[in-house]
């Protein structure tokens, strides 16, 4: 075959491959065309790359396959996923990066404030920069529910059960104020500007909205752990009162406990952070929830002939008892 055959093949093959560069190419020069008197050609620019870079990148698809260092880099992460140690180490390393993110944004909310005050007239700069503070009010606490580890077991769950309500609670906080940050970054910009005399109102309406929301956040944390504290409570009496029940009352205490045992599971059900459960973290996951249910249904019905049905369970509810109990305020 001619070289020249073989080369036509290989442009045949492969030149919508060109539409991905080609595309991004026009994009750019499109997007800085944008400002200036030729706005519709770089307008006619934008849309046309955007178009042509999305259908190009299927070409691009699969051409990694038979590369021999990425198979073997797939191969041994294939592997090593899977392992205990990595997945903890995975997890650790989402935790961390959490972590990291929620004190960059109160760093940058800090260093935004001094900003304003250094240079009150650029308010352009400061809404800029403020936007982060509204993304950080949306997906903050998507994030934090992102990072938390899903797939360890349930014992080594409850044990760190206060430090996932720690972080649920402590993300929302953050998160709502600096919803109410950005708000009051853009009234300065806006409002306070051309009216100096609005600025203590201002200030002081969006600094009380901020404490209250933080203050309520916590209260409800409170409030749902001294609930749940109870809750747990009056299920082991009741689980203790069907080992030492008469045989005309086995029935009785059996559904007692079930009573109890479904508050408890409406309270693990229950956002630790806000009344919204779309975007609330629950005490539990719904599937360790569920086993618990299962578990708990398992050890009422074995009780009465097994006095030893209901210790796996109990010791369950201890360690969620035990996380609730630093927070337990009866006047909450």
């Amino acid at each position: 075959m001619p070289i020249w055959t073989r080369a036509a093949a290989h442009v045949r093959a492969h030149w919508r491959r060109l539409f991905l560069p080609a595309g991004f190419f026009l994009n750019v020069w499109g997007n800085r065309l944008y400002d200036t008197p030729h706005r519709t050609a770089g307008l006619v620019m934008f849309i046309s790359g955007l178009t042509l870079a999305f259908s190009g990148q299927r070409a691009w698809r699969g051409i990694t396959d038979t590369w021999r260092a990425p198979m073997r880099v797939r191969r041994w992460v294939g592997q090593k996923r899977n392992e205990p140690r990595w997945k903890r180490r995975w997890e650790h390393l989402k935790l961390a990066v959490w972590s990291v993110a929620v004190l960059a944004i109160v760093r940058h909310a800090w260093a935004l404030l001094i900003d304003i005050e250094q240079a009150p007239d650029k308010v352009v700069k400061h809404v800029a920069y403020a936007q982060l503070l509204m993304g950080a009010w949306a997906l903050l606490p998507l994030c934090g529910q992102a990072a938390e580890p899903k797939d360890i077991p349930t014992e080594e769950l409850l044990s760190r059960l206060s430090a996932r309500i720690w972080r649920a609670v402590l993300g929302r906080t953050v998160a709502n104020a600096s919803g109410i940050y950005f708000a009051g970054v853009v009234n300065h910009a806006y409002v306070i500007t051309s009216r100096p005399s609005l600025l203590v109102p201002v200030a002081v309406t969006l600094g009380g909205a901020m404490v209250a929301a933080g203050h309520k956040t916590w209260s409800r944390l409170r409030k749902l752990s001294t609930q749940l504290h109870s809750h747990i409570v009056t299920l082991e009496r009741d689980l203790a009162m069907i080992a030492d029940s008469e045989e005309g009352k086995i029935h009785e205490n059996q559904d007692a406990a079930r009573r109890s045992w479904d508050a408890v599971q409406l309270d693990l059900l229950t956002p630790a952070d806000t009344g919204y459960t779309m975007i609330g973290t629950p005490l539990l996951p719904a599937q360790k929830t569920n086993d618990l249910h299962e578990r708990m249904e398992q050890a009422i019905h074995a009780l009465p002939k097994d006095n030893t049905a209901a210790k796996d369970v109990l010791a369950d509810l201890g360690k969620i008892r035990e996380a609730c109990s630093g927070r337990i305020d009866s006047v909450a």
